[in-house]
């Protein structure tokens, strides 16, 4: 990125962020710098982001029916944000729970959490604490979430994605 008119070089030199282990498509796209630490992990340094999501492609799962835009992880933690879309008639197949806490705001649809009936509709925030158990799942209409977890996503590799990756 070209320093911006007003921006002191010195100050822009050094504008970058501590080391992180950040993948997704806005710091893989936004990667300033890359430092290799003594056990050979790939560090990255950043500096603001900007992503316009809708430039980037929906990627498919192995679960029928979902996809994902991953905007964000950090690879030491397994926090994440991402935008899930799930389409009409699919959806999560059993009860489950989450390696940590995890949040959903949903932007379009109705995703309803079937044993309970919640039902997320746009403008709808929901908290599933880490732990708790829910499920299955079902789109009514093909929806998108805006899906943020605070650490890994689940204790073990559920029976319902055939590739670790969609699990993380």
């Amino acid at each position: 990125m070209l320093r911006p008119l007003g921006i002191p070089a010195e100050e822009w030199e050094n504008n970058l962020s501590e080391p992180a282990a950040y993948s997704g498509e806005a710091p893989d796209r936004s990667r300033e710098q890359e430092i290799d630490t003594l056990d050979g992990v790939a560090l990255g340094r950043f500096r603001e982001i900007l992503l316009h999501v809708g430039d980037l492609e929906w990627i498919d799962k192995t679960l029928a029916g979902l996809s994902h835009k991953m905007l964000w992880r950090n690879d030491e933690t397994g926090a994440s944000i991402a935008l899930v879309r799930f389409t009409k008639g699919s959806g999560i197949p059993s009860r489950h729970s989450h390696a940590s806490n995890q949040f959903m705001y949903c932007l379009q649809g109705r995703y309803t959490y079937v044993p309970t009936g919640l039902t997320l509709i746009p403008g709808s925030f929901y908290w599933n604490p880490k732990g708790s158990m829910h499920g299955p799942t079902h789109a009514d209409e093909d929806t998108v979430l805006l899906e943020i977890y605070d650490g890994p996503h689940y204790p073990t590799q559920p029976d319902w994605y055939a590739s670790a990756d969609d699990a993380r």
